[in-house]
């Protein structure tokens, strides 16, 4: 007889082996694994949310609409960095601990920000089509990325290592981010600067930070107009923080000489994001950052860790929505 049940909507199994299931089996927790299907409809999520205790959580909503029936609900473990799909008031509100996994994906996303930016600035792209097709054996002019200063809005686990790809291809990194101490960032070998001169020196923005309702459009008309003519916008977070029609005009007009994008505001692309992706100066992925077999066997592991702890009566390691702690009797961890 298990103590409970847990509810897992991601791929959990890496070279034949799957170490999150193993992980809650040992803590006498019945794991159903139900993948989520495209789009991650409410009415599917609805019916296998049906008697868990925890769900180990892909891009479904995760809200009153999606999570009212299941009273017995006591942990939501994102198998991610984001929390963007998970309505954190309402689950504070019914002492529902929300939980991510930073650090687990940072090589993944930061190694996927470097591709995105050699594609763009490289034009590997659009140089692979023309072979492939034999329309011409010729690209654009690229640049050097040791001769360009890539500037960074964020810089926690993920941002930290793009500073040490950056460095390797020796450029000078530029961050904003007030949350993060200036030293630290000094350490690591980037400078800190204020929106202002982030924008008029960077020949690169890439973005690393979460979306929240403060940060919706954070790359809006303003933001764009301030960065440097001819240079390029990078997004390996969240497709919502940033304006696409106004993204769009930056491009069209030539005032922005491209943008990498793995992530849109609509996914699967549809409306402005499927005309954002469409522009031959735009490289678009299916938000697959952290898709390698290490960053997502790490992920799963440590959102798996997460929900044996809240369901075991300890403080997870990291809690999105820390408020909630102060409801619930759970003991700090060892």
């Amino acid at each position: 007889m298990s103590s409970g049940r847990v509810v897992v909507t991601v791929g959990i199994e890496f070279y034949g082996q799957q170490p999150a299931r193993s992980i809650l089996e040992k803590a006498d927790l019945e794991c159903i694994h139900r993948p989520g299907s495209p789009g991650w409809p409410d009415a599917e999520t609805i019916e296998y949310l049906s008697g868990m205790q925890g769900i180990l959580a892909g891009a479904e909503f995760l809200n009153g609409s999606t999570m009212d029936h299941v009273p017995e609900m006591k942990v939501v473990a994102r198998n991610g960095v984001g929390f963007d799909r998970v309505d954190l008031g309402y689950c504070t509100d019914r002492g529902i601990v929300v939980t991510n996994t930073p650090g687990s994906m940072a090589d993944a996303v930061a190694d996927l920000t470097f591709a995105l930016l050699l594609s763009v600035v490289r034009h590997v792209v659009a140089g692979n089509a023309n072979v492939k097709s034999g329309s011409s054996y010729d690209v654009p002019m690229g640049e050097d990325l040791a001769s360009m200063t890539l500037g960074l809005v964020g810089c926690g686990h993920i941002g930290a290592e793009t500073v040490q790809r950056a460095k390797a291809f020796k450029m000078p990194v530029l961050v904003e981010d007030p949350w993060v101490d200036p030293q630290r960032l000094r350490d690591i070998g980037a400078e800190p600067v204020d929106r202002q001169r982030l924008l008029a020196e960077s020949d690169v923005i890439s973005l690393h930070l979460p979306l929240t309702d403060e940060s919706a459009n954070f790359v809006n008309a303003d933001f764009l107009g301030a960065m440097r003519p001819g240079s390029f916008l990078l997004n390996t977070a969240r497709g919502g923080l940033v304006d696409e029609g106004a993204l769009i005009q930056a491009l069209q007009s030539g005032h922005l000489a491209g943008a990498g994008m793995d992530c849109q505001a609509s996914e699967p692309p549809e409306g402005l994001s499927l005309d954002l992706v469409a522009l031959d100066n735009v490289v678009a992925l299916p938000h697959c950052a952290s898709k390698t077999a290490t960053a997502r066997k790490r992920m799963s592991i440590a959102a798996a860790h997460s929900m044996v702890d809240v369901l075991e009566g300890r403080q997870p390691e990291f809690v999105v929505n820390r408020e909630v702690l102060e409801k619930l009797d759970l003991r700090p961890r060892d």
